[in-house]
């Protein structure tokens, strides 16, 4: 996890939990668990990309790392008994999604700075943190201790990062395309596993209903003899569709060229394949 823990300065008054609570409870895509003596976690999921960091809530330290050791008050500053977790599991686009969820969480604590565990020091000249909010920055720390976790693992599976990026784009305009072409089918986007790669792909089950092909690598094809996978540019080709402005998706209209392909097309055999789970990948 890459935990940032929150401070203001010091010699105000103390933003209250009940202020946390009331706050983060109505920031969208946030669930708050049961109140305890001294504690209550969280959690923010975006429901379009999937990605997700946790929230704990109580008495400083809230690091959860025994390995972190940070003085309790920096010069100047008071803990906020609020902390945020972002999973290092994932594309970098789950960091850049729970990152952005932080900078809207700051844009709502005037005053309050969130301070990196394991970047406390904003450059060598400077005071230990916190310092002011650069989400680049904490999204390059993000990256180093991502790699660092995958350092001796050989069993992690990777996408290809234009692919990655095509079904991060695909999955934050699925909804929007969904409400301007609500006679297409918009299938999600999702990650099976190929050998040691990872590789991008849509469920592709009825040729007769208007299809919005989303800009992925494979294309799994379920029919009566049973399920199998395609390249998703046979499927673009056949179809000839043109390419819609939300998530890079191409339109298919229903037509013979795309139901003969459906029917009598040459599939990978399914068996090749391994569906994995958004945390079960890298990119």
């Amino acid at each position: 996890m890459q935990t940032l823990l929150f401070y203001e300065p010091s010699g105000e008054r103390p933003l209250p939990t009940s202020d946390l609570d009331d706050i983060l409870a109505a920031t969208p895509n946030v669930e708050l668990g049961a109140r305890m003596p001294g504690y209550r976690s969280g959690r923010w999921r975006d429901p379009d990309t999937g990605a997700s960091c946790q929230i704990d809530l109580g008495d400083p330290p809230l690091s959860g790392d025994e390995d972190v050791d940070l003085p309790a008050v920096y010069t100047g500053w008071h803990p906020v008994p609020l902390a945020v977790q972002v999973p290092l599991s994932g594309p970098h686009w789950f960091a850049v999604e729970a990152l952005r969820f932080v900078e809207t969480l700051l844009g709502e604590l005037p005053g309050i700075r969130a301070l990196d565990t394991e970047d406390t020091r904003f450059d060598d000249e400077a005071d230990l943190g916190p310092f002011p909010w650069n989400r680049l920055r904490a999204l390059a720390g993000w990256e180093q201790l991502q790699r660092a976790q995958e350092e001796g693992h050989t069993d992690l599976v990777r996408m290809d990062r234009g692919a990655s990026l095509a079904l991060w784009r695909y999955r934050r305009e699925r909804r929007r395309g969904m409400g301007a072409r609500p006679d297409l089918l918009w299938p999600e986007a999702l990650a099976l596993r190929d050998g040691g790669a990872a590789r991008s792909a849509a469920l592709w089950l009825d040729p007769t209903r208007p299809f919005a092909l989303p800009p992925v690598e494979l294309v799994v094809v379920q029919r009566a003899d049973g399920a199998g996978v395609l390249p998703a540019d046979e499927v673009a080709t056949a179809g000839g569709g043109l390419p819609l402005v939300d998530g890079g998706a191409i339109a298919l209209t229903p037509s013979p060229r795309l139901a003969d392909l459906h029917a009598r097309a040459r599939l990978m055999p399914a068996s090749r394949f391994t569906a994995l789970g958004d945390g079960d990948w890298v990119d």
